[in-house]
């Protein structure tokens, strides 16, 4: 069961428990015309990871696509921690303060109006959208904008968004030419502290030995030496730079691929880069004890398949 939660005047509420969020494709809802009418909308999520906010960041540019004078504002870090209080708490990691999540994401966005503290009014967020019980593998943008009215020919690209500044872009390039020199082509390995636990990770170590003697950009929460990807030569350590989510970002759009398990991060290079995921076949740690270890089934149901990606199975 899952809480169908509500968000009118900047306060969150229980709608109710449900099976599962969203309304069947058999018997849908739509969002009231009146609100489209008015034309000015919110992006909202409910969960605030990285791979939360990544998956659904298209959605500004395809609402100005079909509605091009619109307006589109994303939740401030004031707003968040308004609406959803402690609870921000289940999505922090390290030092990260997770209520920075939206501007993360949506920085130099082209297509959103800017960033609200709040807002009057309902807020159909992401809980809002439409499922199909027979196919899981349909991202959860495009479910968002079907509950939003589309029709499938008005989101045919509904992979992630990142736009960057050109102060970011002049860094990143120097930070690309200082440790690649004269090499064009990389790669960018990117796993997680689940990585080893959750999947046979061999599949991911056969795609990797695919390109050969390409250069590697790492980023682990181990030294790549004392893992199973040791045999990796000239590896560039990624976490020892201190560099923010969106500095990892453009190396990562910027390489020839991106090799990694699931991670929000990884879904978010779809778009820019051949990319390669290992999803997890089981629970990790990280999710919790009475789920660590046990089968991960239909991991898809929850809308975080993303097009463009190659899944590694």
């Amino acid at each position: 069961m899952a809480i169908f939660f509500r968000i009118n005047n900047n306060v969150l509420s229980s709608a109710g428990d449900v099976k599962r969020l969203g309304f069947n494709s058999k018997n849908p809802s739509y969002i009231p015309d009146d609100y489209l009418n008015q034309k000015e909308f919110i992006i909202m999520r409910t969960c605030h990871g990285i791979g939360d906010w990544c998956i659904i960041s298209g959605l500004p540019r395809l609402l100005k696509k079909k509605y091009p004078d619109c307006k589109v504002y994303i939740p401030s870090g004031i707003m968040l921690k308004n609406i959803f209080g402690n609870m921000l708490n289940n999505w922090g990691y390290g030092t990260y303060d997770c209520s920075q999540i939206t501007h993360d994401i949506f920085q130099n966005n082209p297509y959103i109006d800017g960033f609200i503290n709040s807002f009057k009014g309902e807020i159909f967020h992401d809980h809002y959208r439409i499922y199909d019980e027979n196919i899981d593998e349909i991202p959860l943008t495009e479910q968002i904008l079907k509950f939003w009215q589309f029709k499938e020919n008005e989101y045919l690209d509904s992979t992630p968004d990142i736009y960057f500044s050109e102060k970011e872009k002049k860094i990143g390039d120097e930070l690309i030419n200082k440790s690649l020199g004269s090499v064009k082509n990389f790669g960018y390995i990117g796993v997680s502290s689940t990585y080893g636990s959750t999947a046979d990770t061999n599949v991911l170590i056969n795609k990797i030995k695919e390109y050969g003697d390409i250069t590697w950009f790492y980023y682990g929460e181990q030294p790549i030496e004392k893992i199973d990807l040791n045999f990796i030569k000239g590896s560039i350590a990624v976490k020892p730079m201190n560099l923010n989510i969106r500095q990892q970002m453009y190396l990562r759009c910027k390489a020839k691929v991106n090799v990694g398990n699931e991670t929000g991060m990884t879904l978010w290079c779809a778009k820019y880069s051949d990319t390669y995921v290992l999803g997890n076949k089981f629970f990790g740690p990280v999710h919790g004890a009475e789920l660590n270890g046990k089968p991960r089934k239909d991991p898809f149901k929850s809308g975080n398949f993303i097009n463009k990606i190659n899944y590694l199975t």
